[in-house]
């Protein structure tokens, strides 16, 4: 189950002295002088709101408790502010950007940094199996585009067994979304997914003053935790997405009936796997917790399996 804690962690009391007394106009200033010298322009629907607050910007540092030599993964690099604030913690750095021209930006500013490794593509294409081989379990330290936040966190999911933890910024909705209790509206697929797979905290608010340009929303940073040992057991999580989805498909509906239309499983089949996993198929699928959804799933597939071998 998701721990969501809406309040913030303790963080470390150090703060790197190069940044301490960094004033809030000179990353701001240097955003939009580079946005003028390069002739470029933040893409609204690409979601490039740049965090320009250097106080909002020392506490994620000091949340995602950065390691000197620790090797961490940023999506979303934008200007290289969060990249450089890594860096300077002694961070090594592997840093996406799909944008040509804010990657033609960094290339210039961090060629000369070999602790900074620039990676220009399309995050949500890229195998992270390959990285995961060279570095281990990867730590995510972003500010994700609010575009495809919720895409990236689904393809996390997908390969949690790579991620130790994603400490990322997001838009405060979705975040409250991640770590929504069941029969809320927010409650949804991903509150799901993560609930069987990992720990879910709010750390804290950042107003949209603190970014350039200004969004018309809040964001939250938010701690994403997959240990080796999931709060929750599924033997199929593939299966899994499939049912929950299914699940969601028509929020009003009836367990039942999402599944009858959405899934190619016999009735017969879903009612002796509801019965033996307790779910009451009149309910709503919002209405399940995590630990009930993976109980169903894994009653689906023992039914599945029974019938096959019969």
């Amino acid at each position: 189950m998701c721990d969501a804690l809406h309040r913030e962690r303790r963080l470390s009391n150090h703060v790197n002295p190069a940044r301490r007394c960094q004033p809030m106009v000179s990353i701001a200033s240097l955003v939009r002088k580079t946005f003028k010298q390069h002739g470029l322009t933040p893409k609204k629907w690409m979601g490039q709101n740049l965090l320009v607050d250097p106080s909002y910007l020392e506490r994620i540092v000091r949340a995602a408790a950065v390691k000197p030599g620790e090797r961490l993964v940023e999506v979303g690099a934008g200007l290289g502010v969060l990249t450089e604030a890594l860096a300077d913690e002694g961070a090594e750095v592997w840093a996406f950007e799909v944008d040509a021209g804010f990657f033609r930006v960094l290339d210039e500013r961090f060629r000369s940094r070999p602790t900074v490794h620039l990676i220009h593509g399309d995050v949500l294409k890229y195998a992270f199996s390959e990285m995961s081989d060279q570095l281990g379990r990867l730590r995510v330290v972003a500010n994700l585009p609010y575009s495809i936040s919720s895409r990236l966190i689904f393809r996390f999911f997908e390969h949690r067994d790579l991620f130790d933890s994603l400490t990322i910024l997001l838009q405060r909705e979705v975040a409250e979304r991640l770590a929504a209790a069941p029969g809320t509206k927010d409650y949804g697929v991903l509150t799901v997914l993560l609930g069987v797979s990992a720990s879910v905290e709010l750390l804290f608010d950042i107003p949209s003053r603190a970014f350039y340009p200004v969004p018309e929303v809040t964001s939250t940073l938010v701690r994403i935790t997959f240990p080796e040992q999931p709060p929750v057991t599924v033997s199929d999580p593939r299966m899994l997405v499939r049912v929950v989805k299914a699940a969601f498909a028509a929020r009003r509906k009836t367990l039942r009936n999402n599944m009858r239309s959405r899934m190619t499983i016999p009735a017969e089949t879903v009612e002796q796997a509801a019965a033996e996993a307790a779910i009451d198929l009149d309910r709503r699928g919002e209405t399940l917790t995590p630990a009930e959804f993976a109980r169903f799933t894994d009653a689906l597939i023992r039914h599945r399996i029974c019938e096959i071998a019969y």
